[in-house]
């Protein structure tokens, strides 16, 4: 009769060990990148390239809120959600800088396109630096881009243009993926108004560049 309560006891004791170890195992996590635009989809704009001057891109900063590896996400207006299983697989502000980059040397056709901080002794001829206030979406509702850029002259001082650019996408479906590419596509767009804004002051900069 021990034996048989020892058995018992024993297979109780192992079920439960399993039950804990199950129970303890985490789902896997995924990351994401934010993609650049392709050379391919931006030929209207090789045309009419800004000009063979280099452009510095930086400083980008983003809001505290998203400095952390998951991907964060609005409930409320008041609210905002962290996924602990969703990351990104670099720093956002690191990730978003390159993206924004990317996308201007396709749309300006050009390789000048310098990241923030650039050397010294090499510096850009006209500067953009730009500060996101907003960039994040909700699930089943839009993804957000909000962000304020400025074209500077090379002494980082004289102010060229000023503006507040605000877009937004609708995920293609209700998971991070989908977000993601959202997001990827705020800022092609916030790419392409920059370019054409660069590319409309290409005369004049190029006229103030003349000795």
């Amino acid at each position: 009769m021990n034996r048989v309560i020892k058995r018992v006891f024993v297979f109780v004791a192992c079920v439960g060990v399993l039950t804990v170890l199950g129970c303890g195992t985490s789902q896997p996590s995924h990351f994401y990148l934010l993609r650049a635009v392709s050379p391919a989809s931006v030929s209207g704009l090789s045309d009419t390239k800004a000009s063979s001057l280099s452009f510095g891109l930086g400083p980008v900063t983003l809001p505290k809120y998203l400095d952390r590896p998951q991907i964060v996400t609005k409930t409320s207006a008041h609210e905002v959600e962290l996924a602990e299983f969703h990351k990104w697989a670099e720093p956002l502000s690191e990730n978003v800088s390159h993206v924004l980059a990317e996308n201007l040397s396709a749309l300006l056709s050009s390789d000048r396109i310098l990241q923030y901080p650039w050397r010294s002794s090499i510096p850009p001829d006209y500067q953009i630096a730009m500060d996101v206030l907003q960039f994040d979406g909700t699930m089943g509702g839009e993804a957000v881009l909000v962000a304020r850029w400025s074209l500077l002259g090379g002494d980082e001082q004289t102010v060229l243009t000023t503006r507040k650019t605000q877009m937004t996408h609708r995920p293609t479906s209700q998971n991070y993926e989908a977000l993601v590419e959202a997001m990827s596509r705020n800022l092609e767009d916030l790419s392409r108004e920059i370019a054409e804004v660069l590319t409309t002051l290409s005369p004049k900069i190029q006229s103030r560049s003349l000795p």
